[in-house]
């Protein structure tokens, strides 16, 4: 049994700043925030930069979590192997740690008041659900080192281990919920501070080859029945390789005005290619057996992942 794959929507941390106000309303915003002034959209820029980086802390432990769960399970089918649970470490949470004011938890007056009560609940929930984890990952690494299992022959600690992933799921429909928001009010606020930003149309071409990916990867992941999905999810992917033609083909950044950022926008295609040449292979894979496979699922992930590394790279 695996843990639910956290996929759906990965938000990006913003790491450039404005300071002239704002103007009228974007076009393409989609939320009030896009009558945001400079100052507010900031604020939002900045909460979202805490909360992705809370919750990318909080999903290295729950990897951790999940990757020993799996050799915990192996070893409950034969626990008297003396090498049922050797190599289990288990996970340390490192509380993340940042110097901005604003918290997870206290989301920015600048948000409106349901916005405000939106993420704290949530936040919340994500902070309740993780604290149940650890209690429960502890319960059983102490069922292990006690060698309980000689005397229910593994029963409670199967138990543990379907108690967590039942926790995980709903971890991760809470984080679903908030980076949802986020990419949403993220757009309008990071709109409003890159209006007159120099590199915007090459930070917007980017931006809008990870959302179309991540649409992509959520059609393929969501896909209950492959060969029936067959026909859109190929039609997608050849949207996909349109948008990707059409950037690369963009007059590369000036390397005199702004060093570094030619090989930049180069690495972020090259990775957008990585994940076109990894989605044939899984299409091809699961155009054979009918279904996506729990390892290419995580392939896509992990390219989909890169896609946001490289593109966090040009805008630092």
């Amino acid at each position: 049994m695996k843990l639910p794959i956290k996929l759906l929507i990965v938000a990006a941390a913003i790491s450039f700043s404005a300071c002239k106000s704002g103007d009228k309303k974007d076009k393409d915003a989609k939320t009030e925030y896009g009558e945001a002034s400079n100052e507010d959209a900031n604020q939002i820029v900045e909460y979202n930069n805490v909360l992705v980086s809370f919750t990318d802390k909080n999903n290295e432990y729950l990897k951790r979590v999940d990757e020993n769960l799996e050799k915990i399970s192996k070893g409950l089918q034969n626990p008297s192997n003396q090498f049922a649970f050797i190599g289990i470490i288990s996970p340390f949470y490192t509380p993340s740690f940042n110097h901005s004011r604003i918290k997870p938890e206290n989301p920015p007056a600048v948000l409106s008041s349901s916005d405000q009560k939106f993420f704290k609940d949530n936040v919340n929930g994500l902070n309740e659900t993780l604290t149940k984890i650890k209690d429960t990952y502890k319960s059983l690494n102490d069922y292990l080192k006690a060698e309980d299992w000689k005397d229910d022959k593994g029963v409670k600690g199967k138990g543990f281990i379907d108690s967590i992933y039942t926790m995980t799921k709903a971890y991760y429909k809470y984080d679903e919920n908030v980076l949802a928001k986020l990419e949403v009010i993220g757009d309008d606020a990071e709109r409003i501070i890159l209006k007159t930003h120099p590199l915007k149309d090459y930070i917007f071409a980017m931006k809008d080859d990870r959302k179309a990916v991540g649409d992509f990867n959520r059609m393929m992941l969501g896909s209950k029945n492959y060969k029936t999905d067959e026909p859109k999810i190929k039609a997608a992917y050849t949207a996909l390789e349109t948008q990707y033609k059409q950037h690369t083909e963009m007059d590369m950044p000036s390397t005199s005005k702004f060093p570094g950022k030619e090989a930049a926008f180069k690495r972020f295609n090259d990775s957008f290619n990585d994940y076109l040449v990894e989605s044939r292979k899984v299409m091809r894979d699961a155009g054979a057996s009918g279904k996506l496979s729990v390892d290419n699922a995580e392939d896509l992930i992990r390219k989909y992942d890169f896609m946001r590394t490289t593109y966090n790279n040009f805008v630092d």
